[in-house]
């Protein structure tokens, strides 16, 4: 049984990993920046040598080996602790799913494929498994706060 629920929702991952690596594969294919919603989305091919807002770029080694900690201490999480929220679990399978896409972009190309853009306000380009990311992130912060509530009231 507490394995079962270790690996409640790794559904996810399928799903996510496959949504991320089509529409990478589909972005691939653009010769030029397409206004998906004009005024707030572009779709825009770029290669992303860097971590988030260009931090370290260049440094694909040293950038694959601190994800691939961070992937391993989010699935150390995930089988470490069964009972937490579903959320928060939730929330992990996304992180760990959009971890691991990313990193398999820098360990096959050498960089991460970008895509989506902002019109409206000056942010770096990114992709589904950041959306993914971000999203898990936002579950884990919102399980944990609840459950912080939960034990403040009682």
């Amino acid at each position: 049984m507490r394995f079962r629920q270790r690996c409640s929702m790794i559904w996810l991952m399928p799903i996510v990993i496959l949504i991320d690596r089509l529409t990478k594969v589909w972005s691939t294919g653009l010769a030029d920046t397409v206004r998906a919603v004009p005024g707030i989305l572009n779709f825009r091919g770029v290669e992303n040598y860097g971590a988030s807002f260009g931090l370290f770029y260049g440094r694909t080694g040293l950038i694959a080996a601190v994800v691939l900690i961070l992937n391993a201490a989010v699935a150390f999480c995930l089988f470490r602790y069964p009972n937490m929220p579903k959320a928060a679990r939730a929330g992990l399978w996304l992180v760990l799913a959009g971890g691991l896409s990313n990193l398999y972009d820098r360990l096959r190309y050498g960089f991460v494929i970008d895509f989506l853009e902002f019109d409206f306000v000056r942010f770096p380009v990114f992709n589904m498994a950041d959306v993914s990311i971000l999203a898990g992130c936002a579950l884990c912060v919102l399980a944990v706060t609840r459950a912080d509530r939960r034990r403040a009231h009682g």
